[in-house]
């Protein structure tokens, strides 16, 4: 599928933006505080953080919640990435592109509140 950088660019604030008021109060304040950003292509180093390839649509980069420490700041502030060009090779439709970008989004959201692979399987966002 091809869309546009610009394209990519909205449909991910849009998604994210509509993701965000849809999660409860306390979790809504909690996940304003990662930044939610479209790339086109993973970092070299973002691939080897993920221990993927390079089909990789989405990456959440930063220290859950449930893994903080007292005096854990001054660490880079948690960030989500969506991958313009794996969302371009996995979805065909506009539609498809939709739903993955957010799915991925609340994926990510998980491992940002500490949810564990299973865990967001077990809710249906594997």
């Amino acid at each position: 599928m091809r869309i546009a950088r610009k394209t990519f660019e909205g449909l991910v604030r849009e998604i994210a933006a509509g993701v965000l008021r849809s999660l409860p109060p306390d979790l809504k304040e909690k996940a304003k505080l990662v930044s939610i950003v479209a790339a086109d292509r993973p970092t070299p180093e973002q691939i080897e953080l993920s221990g993927g390839g390079n089909d990789l649509i989405g990456l959440y980069e930063g220290v859950s919640l449930v893994d903080r420490r007292i005096g854990d700041s001054g660490d880079l502030p948690d960030r989500i990435s969506l991958f313009r060009d794996g969302f371009r090779d996995s979805c065909a439709t506009m539609a498809e592109l939709r739903k993955e970008i957010r799915i991925t989004i609340l994926h990510e959201l998980g491992h940002y509140f500490g949810f564990e692979e299973n865990e967001l399987e077990e809710r249906g966002l594997g």
